[in-house]
């Protein structure tokens, strides 16, 4: 699960010793990264195809690619892509 560690969430980075507090923070977490995963999934099928390398490997995971085009969405602001809010949430 490298998409919860550097490559994605960093979680580790999170330090929480309470077992609520580190209950509430996966629950949050794991519906990101599904979040995140269909966004990416719903890219390369209907959008723009992730780059196949020559080893037979995606360039990047689905999962990094919907995480990384949906903190563009949000940091950027929604109409900088050439979606609208209802159809960028309606591709989940």
């Amino acid at each position: 699960m490298s998409g919860l560690k550097s490559s994605g969430f960093n979680i580790e980075d999170a330090h929480v010793a309470d077992l609520e507090r580190l209950e509430k923070l996966f629950s949050l977490t794991m519906i990101v990264f599904v979040w995140c995963y269909k966004i990416g999934d719903y890219l390369d099928e209907n959008i723009q195809k992730i780059v196949i390398k020559k080893h037979g490997r995606r360039a990047v995971s689905m999962l990094k690619y919907g995480l990384d085009y949906l903190s563009k969405f949000l940091l950027t602001g929604f109409k900088s892509l050439e979606n609208n809010l209802f159809c960028f949430l309606s591709c989940t």
